[in-house]
């Protein structure tokens, strides 16, 4: 059996007013997903587990089969097993956003997508700065998305780095940051690190450059979503299989290093609307040569919603559509002994431009796979069909484990 998640990150949402209280996924032309939900199952799951903040880290977690409760500790502990960073015992990472602050609030928690060789630049500069002032070392990552080190120490401990209250930037898009900053102990610390960061970015020649160009420049670090290592049993292990992960996302490529599988590494794969489709899912299926399990991870739905844009929303959803979900389900049609499942890991909602909890759609077709009847995959379709994973891992447990899928029980 041959296994295929496709992941459209973000996709869930609310009802959007300028879209006649559709939602996203119910206003974007989505033949190959409706075609998923006709030929299998469609239902709902919660990605995120009751009472666990509704981010990318735990969402895609339990879509990767694991209990997020048992495993999670930290986003950027998760980063850096893709990045290669050993960390020690005492050393907590944190996630090193590079961002645009302008008139008191967070104008871009991305900085303009800052190209990857950009930002190198720029967090190779703050490094050796920062270094010779601060206990902390920087690691440069994917466009606006990096890495921070900082060990524990006789004034401030591990367990207390790791307990600070950090605020994802993502979460604050235009509003004041300054309430934001790091809460409890060790907050000093990681605050004066980032004021810091804010003397020496806006004047340096790569912000300086963006700036006389039109583009938003870096004008800070942003540190959160820290943690210690987390511990995590190997898919080989889990469920008896070996797989690949494709995703332009240190995160989720950090998740695919911990659980053992193949992080396949796609020329062009941006985390945006731009990132390259065909690669992407080119060789994931190529990989299932090799292969039981292939995850495909698309970022773009989520990116768009976090500017609160409906209309880069739908087409980040119709591009996943025509260009990951459309070729998966013609390998579905030359391989019957494989299975399809297409979730979001998360809702990211217009109206609040960040994540929420909640019921999100699955449509799951293929092998085993009973059909249920419906039509389309969108959020009120699935609400219908009255199947609700509660936690939403054993959904993909169970698509993973059972010959026949039977959702009655």
């Amino acid at each position: 059996m041959k296994y295929i998640v496709l992941l459209g990150d973000g996709m869930a949402d609310w009802p959007v007013e300028s879209l006649g209280g559709q939602t996203p996924l119910q206003a974007a032309q989505t033949p190959a997903m409706d075609r998923v939900a006709q030929k299998g199952t469609l239902g709902l799951f919660f990605p995120i587990p009751e009472g666990m903040p509704p981010g990318s880290d735990i969402g895609n977690l339990s879509c990767f089969g694991y209990n997020p409760r048992e495993c999670f500790g930290g986003r950027a502990p998760i980063e850096a097993a893709n990045m290669g960073i050993a960390l020690g015992p005492q050393e907590v990472a944190f996630r090193c956003n590079v961002v645009t602050l302008s008139n008191g609030v967070m104008e871009d928690f991305t900085a303009g997508h800052i190209g990857s060789e950009e930002a190198a630049e720029l967090v190779g500069a703050l490094d050796r700065t920062l270094a010779s002032e601060f206990p902390i070392r920087l690691y440069p990552g994917v466009s606006y998305r990096h890495l921070a080190v900082i060990p524990g120490s006789e004034a401030v401990s591990a367990d207390e780095l790791s307990g600070m209250q950090c605020t994802p930037p993502h979460d604050i898009t235009g509003q004041p940051w300054e309430p934001h900053l790091p809460r409890g102990v060790g907050c000093e610390l990681v605050r004066a690190i980032i004021r810091r960061s804010q003397e020496l970015l806006p004047e340096h020649p790569v912000s300086r450059k963006r700036r006389e160009s039109g583009k938003r420049p870096a004008t800070s670090i942003w540190l959160w979503g820290q943690g210690k290592p987390p511990t995590m049993e190997s898919y080989a292990s889990k469920f008896g299989l070996r797989g690949a992960v494709v995703s332009a996302v240190d995160l989720v490529r950090g998740i695919g290093v911990l659980a053992g599988l193949e992080v396949l590494k796609v020329p062009g794969a941006t985390g945006w609307i731009d990132t390259n489709y065909e690669g992407k899912i080119g060789a994931a299926l190529d990989a299932l040569d090799r292969h039981d399990f292939v995850y495909v991870h698309v970022e773009a739905p989520d990116e768009a919603a976090h500017q609160g844009r409906a209309d880069l929303k739908i087409q980040a959803i119709e591009d996943f559509d025509r260009r990951i979900v459309a070729p998966a389900l013609a390998y579905l049609e030359q391989h019957p002994d494989c299975r399809i499942l297409v979730a979001p890991d998360h809702f990211t909602t217009i109206k609040t431009k960040t994540h929420a909890g909640g019921p999100a759609p699955f449509a799951v077709c293929g092998a085993g796979v009973p059909v249920n009847g419906l039509r389309a995959y969108s959020e009120y379709e699935a609400a219908k069909a009255g199947i609700v994973f509660r936690e939403g891992y054993r959904l993909v447990q169970r698509f993973l484990t059972q010959t026949d899928m039977d959702f009655a029980s």
